[in-house]
Order: structure tokens, then sequence, then C-alpha cells
């Protein structure tokens, strides 16, 4: 019995380390499968828009180790989850496996998963997939709510690229009531354009002092202070600033008992955090959290002065920053 018993633990360590993978069909006999070489990958950003259109052409898949060797690929439409077969393993070469990816125009405002699968008879799948979020960025009624565009407020228009900004008059100057979104220098929110209409664009210190439309201009630190003054002080004027906004159904600033948001001033901000860079590398912090602002002002050592609010307090901070160690939001006046 207890050779018996070896014999079996020894068979179930081998099934466990071999190459291929021991698998019981259904009436209980062990088949085997291999594992597909190489691997392929889905160029999807983590937010698009409705009617965004992608080109999937997935490749670098192949059986044992001949790189030219033809295996098929299927993918499942996340909006219909149905399957369609894209190219089958025993077909040529020429049978083409690129499809273009559509993002339907009525497609909900939330998180879908694009999956792809290669494959081949006697082999394992193997999947590559794309999480991303679809996200509308027309005033009041899209991925944004609660963020008052419309109704007593103006609206320009950017000539360098027909971007369209909301503004209102606070202390004596007009106000864009969102983020910048040029795309002439700055870096977009997870690397996905679509969303820089909604949460405008991150900028260092130099390029936010240049990055405002003609007749516009990064705003100093005094007028921030004018902006707070409202208020009563820096110290009480966080709620006043912040705007008791949503994106895709979910609330932007976390509630906390210690700030009252009422958007009485209309700067109407949202807590889109930072970028910290470090050298060549950029990563970015607090979403939800923070809203950061960059001032044309600098202190005694030269750092960039910038404005910020944190979610669970009511003051109007400010610090000092490296001029290109942060890369943060800017807010035009005029």
């Amino acid at each position: 019995m207890k050779l018996l018993r070896y014999i079996i633990i020894a068979g179930l360590v081998i099934c466990s380390v071999a190459a291929v993978s021991c698998k019981k069909d259904k009436k209980g006999s062990t088949s085997t499968k291999a594992y597909l070489s190489g691997s392929f990958s889905l160029d999807i950003p983590s937010y698009v828009n409705r009617g965004d259109v992608f080109h999937i052409d997935p490749y670098g898949v192949y059986m044992g180790e001949t790189a030219d060797s033809l295996v098929g690929y299927r993918w499942t439409d996340p909006f219909t989850s149905k399957s369609d077969t894209l190219r089958y393993e025993d077909e040529p070469a020429s049978v083409g496996k690129a499809f273009d990816f559509v993002i339907p125009d009525d497609a909900d405002l939330k998180t879908f998963t694009l999956s792809v699968a290669a494959f081949a008879e006697g082999y394992y799948d193997k999947n590559a997939t794309a999480t991303f979020t679809v996200v509308d960025s027309t005033p009041e009624t899209g991925s944004l709510s609660g963020y008052s565009f419309l109704g007593s407020v103006s609206s320009f228009t950017d000539i360098r690229d027909d971007k369209e900004y909301y503004y209102v008059t606070i202390a004596g100057k007009d106000w864009m009531i969102q983020n910048l979104a040029w795309d002439g220098a700055g870096k977009s929110y997870a690397n996905s354009s679509a969303v820089d209409p909604i949460f405008g664009r991150y900028y260092d210190w130099d390029e936010a002092l240049s990055a405002c439309p003609a007749g516009w201009s990064l705003p100093g630190d005094a007028d921030f202070e004018a902006i707070a003054a409202l208020a009563g002080g820096s110290s009480l004027a966080a709620g006043s600033m912040m705007v008791d906004a949503s994106f895709n159904g979910n609330k932007m600033w976390e509630f906390w008992p210690a700030v009252n948001i009422t958007n009485s001033s209309r700067f109407s901000a949202i807590p889109v955090g930072y970028y910290q860079v470090d050298g060549s590398k950029s990563e970015h912090k607090n979403f939800s959290k923070y809203a950061l602002f960059w001032t044309s002002d600098t202190d005694a050592d030269g750092l960039g002065i910038a404005r910020y609010i944190y979610h669970d307090q009511p003051a109007l901070f400010k610090s000092s920053f490296g001029k290109g160690s942060v890369m943060a939001s800017v807010r035009c006046v005029r």
C-alpha cells in the first residue's frame, strides 16, 4: 500500500511541474494541453470617449517555439458580451485578424473590459485584456455632474484648439471655472486625452506661466487671497471654492464634517490631484483628495508658489515646490 501511495503522489508531482498541464475530461481520463508562446497587448487608454475608434491588430502569439506558426484569435465585445472569431488557426496569414473596436455613441458612462484571446487546438488560450472607462465631456449632461457651467456664467473659445471654457467674475476678475486643458504643453490624467476637457491637464510651473490663452494669464498668489477673503480668509475658504461634483456618478470630494461645500465663490474646484516628478518619471497622486493650482509667483528661494485644497480641511493652503518637481492644475484669470 505504501508503494502504491508513493507512485500516485509522484504522478501528481509530475503533472504539476511538466511543461504541459494535466486535466481530466468528462469521462475521467487525463488529457494534456500545452501553453502558447509569446504575448500580445491591447493599446487602449484608461479613459475613452463615446464614438472613439481603436484599431486592434493582435499578434505575437505562436505554438511551441515556431514564431511564425499561425494561431487563431477571437474577441469578446464588452458592450454586448458577444464573441467573434477573427481568424482560425488553420487559415492563411492573408486572412486578417485586425478589427476596429468602436465605443458606441450610447455607451454607459462606466468601466468595461475588452478581451481578445489567441487559441490553437491542443493549447490553452492566451488572453489579453484592456480595462477602460467611458467618459463624456458634454457640460452638465456628461460625466461631470453637479457642476454649474450654464445659466449665469459666460464662455469663450480658445482659438488655439477651439476648446470652450466657462468663466465667472470673482473679486473683480474673470476666472475660468474649469482647469485648463490646452494640449500644447502639460500631461493628461492617466495619459488619457479623453479626460482633458473634464479634469484639465497638468503643467509644471514654467509651462503654466505661458499656457493660458491670449488675454488671460496665470493668477498671482494675491488673486487667490482675494477669493479667500470673500469667505473670511484662507483658513476658511476651501468649502467656498469646492464644487460638489460627481464623475460618472461617483462623488469627487469625500464628505468631511469639517468642510461645508458651498462653492459660494463659484470657483468650482474639483480634486484631480497632481503629478509628482522625479527625473524622467512622473507619478500621479491624490486624486479625490487634492486640488492643486499654480500661481505666477515664486518664493525667496525661487520655488513656484501653489495654492491647494485638501479634502478634509477647511483651509486654502499655500506651499512652494520645485518648478519642475510637480505638475499641477491651471486656472486662468483676466
